[in-house]
């Protein structure tokens, strides 16, 4: 007999319990005034606070549409609240799935958004009833929050507006409302005992019998008995003990611009302090400094009323950072000015030093971190992305203690769920279920809080909150402050792991490559802003001003595009648009400080140069960076400047030769395939080879990560590659004294994009620079250039910016096979003890592993959340140096920052006395008081030593606050240091 299924089509009594719980919702409103007579006028946002008209006023009724794509509209009217509302707290009710900040009769009231439909007019209303409101409204094309049902059909790039309405009431069905949400969740979710889930589905049934879901009454019976079977039941028993703490992720830049999130900051915050206003004993944490900013100077009000609640303490800073910036790309001096800058906000504005770090959702952590935040006044460190985003392993600890590049330790917690939850009881069942370190730990962390785009705590998750302990079924929870849970659980606790090492994501591995010109801008303007802060004190000895306010408004600019969803590139393109539109204004301002002038080249590194210089000159032989010149040879002590050289006489002939694909000079003999890689590298002086098989080969692989498409490399990216074609074979186009230029130019398949690199050799530099000249125009597709050595070496080392980390190249455990692609800085270096080859780079941050080597990624090509991203001309530099001994004895960190840092052409000569042997000189800039020239020197190659400083200096912390002073300055591996001489001593 063939097997028949049997379906069901009667309601099983879990679905009927759903059922009458939507029927109940419908009862929560008591009764309902609308409101008539309403205006509106449509705008777009034209800067952080400024918005344009496109429409006159206009009447607004019930079911028109409203919202123009990613636009904002300004609603107001007036209405009188009914005789028969007086003596109930009366609501402002809106369905939306937009974001709403509201003013009732003069004052902030609240916000609505997908999230939240109704706020609470009494405190704002008098005794006449009379309500004058403005309500100011932004839509964005693809809404902030799609996890809240109720909203979900209703968003869109316009929307139906539903009418807006007084209400009150019906408190009994609202907090049997509540009781539901929180035990049907239990019934539903696998993480609780299953015959408590069997027994809770019966009592629900029986309790719901007692409503009658056409008048609602017996609301209060269905409550009480509930209170009586299920909230005072202590059959059941559950273990875990969690820590809720209020808190909501606000992305500066992402799916919407930055512009927008002054106001999705400000109707976050008014949100949360109007939870308080309710709720006494409802705390909540809020980060990133320039968020309050933003708030200070766009909503004052609102700000005055924030210090209120931070002196009271309910609302809590938290994050010392000024962004929450990616943690990969930015250099050592930039994750320094981002604590800089935040902690001196929060002391002016609010006369605290913030003790924690709070990165929830940055895309792994550098290993130079420990050390920059424990000098910072930071001892606690949180990001959640480890823990819930590892594709491969899972992070083997909660809360421990990390240990950074030079030994630095402060406490860490990578909470064991996500940062956003709506805290439902099955999120925080699953939180203690996943949390690691029960024995040892303390509490574990769970934030609750909607997110991404702001909006944090609602009403419902406090409620929630409230009912918690009442359900024995229930791990223990405590809400608290976040430096309360910090303090309690990690703080001196001697029983913590330790990690030594990065905290390495195993995903978003393609943000190390992503929108190729953010990184290039970064780079350049990193090193831009430390010269010209160090020229500044050049020029304050010649009585000149030093432009303090400038500068540190231009580094802010500079660390707000470190955001971690802006310069990895996780972003829409108005958002890339808006990063350009600052890069570029800030390289004018830097060259407008700089000033007009070349007939002098400034050293402004600390130490002893000798290299060949591009010169521009618009006769030049040659063109870099799509600018003409020649290169000239310059030799100078550091901080020293020297005249501009004049021209070499033209000798091509005598220092390389070249036949058909063969090329010699003083350094190598290179044998060249037509694409450009080279085949053979052999040092003349010893004869060693330093390629196995091929270097400097150009791949194209299809990459198509799936949904995470900016954020994303898989490890099977190399499963289909596709054939360059290649249109120019390699080939001699011109030389003089100093340098030869080489040319191949490559397509890729169906001619959607070219590819030109210019290959540079050089008399008296062992570097050979590969300028590639890109005409991008691919969907799909990932650009490697990979690096066959000859060498045997079980590590590739690759640069931090503040010391360098060894990464294993073999594959015996998971962890490794993970690491299958890395960030690194200016270089790395795949080398035996003989010698190997490193690569420099000019902003370049992805790395893949090889056995036998590496690859550099140069270009992606992804469609989600910017279809265009990418596409367009590049300029991509980098330079390979093969070398004898290790990297240490050949010098790479050195020549890395020599090919990074050139020479500024200036006006003027300049000399400064600083040499601070053994150290790289991060930053020379004026104190933060202006007392001072502060010094921030660290050491990159893991030596130790001391040396006299010639004078008393302060040593500092890196908030430049004072510790003591020395004579003499004793470093130690990887240290970074900061010290200050007072001006005029």
């Amino acid at each position: 007999m063939a097997f028949v299924e049997v379906i069901r089509r009667s309601l099983r009594s879990e679905e009927w319990t759903d059922l009458r719980f939507g029927y109940l919702k419908r009862g929560i409103i008591k009764d309902c005034q609308e409101i008539t007579g309403l205006r509106i006028k449509d705008r777009i946002q034209t800067g952080d606070n400024s918005y344009k008209d496109i429409s006159d006023w206009r009447d607004l009724a019930k079911d028109d549409i409203i919202f123009t794509p990613d636009g904002n509209i300004i609603i107001t009217g007036q209405g009188m609240i009914s005789e028969k509302f007086k003596g109930h707290e009366v609501y402002l009710h809106l369905h939306t799935a937009a974001e709403m900040i509201v003013k009732v009769n003069g004052s902030f009231a609240g916000g609505m958004d997908p999230n939240r439909n109704r706020l609470l007019l009494n405190p704002f209303v008098g005794t006449d009833g009379l309500v004058n409101f403005e309500i100011e409204g932004y839509n964005r094309s693809k809404p902030d929050d799609e996890r809240n049902p109720d909203t979900m059909n209703d968003r869109g790039c316009r929307q139906i507006f539903q009418g807006l309405y007084f209400v009150i009431i019906n408190k009994d069905v609202l907090d049997l409302y509540y009781d539901l949400i929180a035990l049907i969740d239990i019934a539903k979710s696998p993480h609780f005992d299953e015959d408590y889930r069997s027994y809770l589905n019966k009592e629900l049934e029986t309790a719901l019998n007692l409503v009658d879901l056409t008048t609602y009454e017996g609301a209060d019976k269905s409550r009480k008995y509930l209170d009586e079977k299920v909230f005072s039941n202590r059959d059941f028993k559950s273990s875990g003990n969690v820590a809720l703490v209020g808190h909501s992720h606000l992305d500066i830049a992402y799916y919407w611009r930055r512009i927008h999130t002054v106001q999705k900051n400000a109707r976050t915050i008014l949100i949360q302090m109007r939870l308080m206003d309710r709720y006494p004993d409802f705390k909540y944490c809020h980060t990133q400094p320039f968020l309050y900013e933003t708030l200070e100077k766009n909503y004052p009000e609102l700000f005055s009323e924030l210090k209120k609640k931070v002196k009271s303490g309910q609302f809590e800073p938290v994050g010392a950072m000024y962004v929450e910036p990616d943690c990969n790309i930015p250099a050592a001096e930039s994750l320094v000015r981002q604590c800089l800058y935040g902690q001196h906000f929060y002391r002016r504005a609010f006369g605290i030093t913030v003790d924690s770090a709070w990165l929830p959702d940055v895309f792994g952590n550098s290993w130079i971190l420990p050390q920059i935040l424990e000098k910072s006044g930071v001892d606690y460190f949180v990001s959640n992305k480890m823990s819930t985003w590892n594709d491969t392993n899972r992070f083997p600890h909660n809360n421990f203690v990390w240990k950074g590049i030079d030994g630095s330790k402060i406490y860490a917690c990578v909470p064991p769920t996500h940062f956003i939850t709506w805290n439902m009881p099955s999120q925080v069942k699953e939180n203690w279920d996943a949390y690691i370190d029960k024995e040892y730990g303390g509490q574990t962390l769970s934030m609750f809080g909607y997110g991404d785009g702001g909006s944090g705590a609602t009403e419902e998750m406090i409620e929630l909150m409230h009912r918690f302990d009442r359900l024995s079924i229930m791990p223990h929870t405590e809400h608290m402050r976040a430096d309360e849970f910090l303090h309690r659980n990690l703080k001196d606790n001697g029983a913590l792991e330790v990690w030594d090492g990065e905290l390495y994501l195993e995903m978003h591995r393609g943000t190390f490559t992503t929108k190729s010109l953010l990184k290039r801008y970064n780079r350049m303007l990193e090193f831009r802003l430390r010269d010209v802060e160090l020229l500044f004190l050049c020029r304050m000895n010649e009585g000149l001003r030093y432009p303090a306010e400038e500068l540190r408004a231009l580094y802010k600019q500079l660390l707000l595009n470190q955001f971690h969803d802006i310069i990895p590139g996780s972003h829409i393109n108005p958002v890339y648009e808006d990063a350009i539109t600052d890069y570029r204004a800030m390289e004018d301002s830097l060259d407008r400080l700089v000033g007009i002038g070349s007939g002098y080249l400034f050293n402004t590194l600390n130490h002893y140069r000798r290299e060949p210089v591009f010169i521009e000159d618009t006769n030049g032989k040659f063109a870099r960076k799509g600018r003409r010149g020649a290169y000239r040879l310059v030799e100078s002590e550091g901080l020293s400047s020297i005249p501009l050289p004049s021209p070499e006489p033209e000798d091509s002939s005598t220092w390389f030769s070249c036949k058909g694909s063969t090329v010699q000079t003083g350094y190598y003999r290179l044998v060249f395939n037509s694409d450009g890689s080279i085949s053979s590298l052999k040092d003349r002086n010893t004869g060693r080879e330093y390629v196995n098989g091929c270097i400097n080969r150009l791949h194209l692989y299809q990459d198509m990560p799936g949904m995470y498409d900016s954020w994303d490399i898989l490890p099977n990216y190399k499963d289909i590659e596709y054939e360059l074609v290649v249109m120019e074979p390699f080939h001699f186009v011109q030389a003089d004294s100093q340098c030869a230029l080489f040319s191949v130019t490559l397509n890729t398949p169906e001619c959607k994009s070219s590819w030109t690199m210019l290959i540079k050799v050089f008399k008296d530099s062992p570097l050979i620079e590969i300028e590639n000249l890109v005409d991008w125009n691919e969907k799909h597709r990932l650009a490697k250039t990979t690096f066959n050595i000859n060498a045997l070496s079980r590590e590739l080392v690759c640069d931090t910016s503040a010391g360098y980390i060894k990464r294993e190249t073999h594959r015996n455990t998971s962890w490794q096979k993970a690491r299958f692609e890395c960030c690194c800085h200016k270089w790395c270096d795949f080398s035996e003890a003989g010698g190997g080859i490193a690569v420099i780079n000019e902003g370049k941050y992805g790395v893949g592993i090889e056995e036998n080597g590496f690859s550099l990624s140069l270009l992606r090509s992804n469609i989600r959340p910017d279809i265009i991203s990418d596409i367009g001309k590049h300029n991509i530099i980098y330079a390979i140096y093969p070398h004898n001994g290790s990297f240490l004895d050949a010098g790479v960190n050195r020549l890395a920052f020599d090919y990074n840092v050139p020479f500024l052409p200036t006006g003027a000569p300049y000399s400064l006395p600083w040499r601070f042997p053994g150290l790289y000189l991060q930053s020379a800039k004026l104190s933060e008081d202006e007392k001072s020239i502060v010094f921030r020197l660290s050491e990159q190659d893991g030596g130790r030593g001391s040396f006299a400083l010639g004078g008393v200096y302060k040593t500092m912390n890196m908030l430049e606050d004072v510790t003591g002073e020395c004579t003499e300055l004793e470093y130690k591996p990887f240290e970074i240091i900061t010290i200050a001489k007072e001006i005029g001593l």
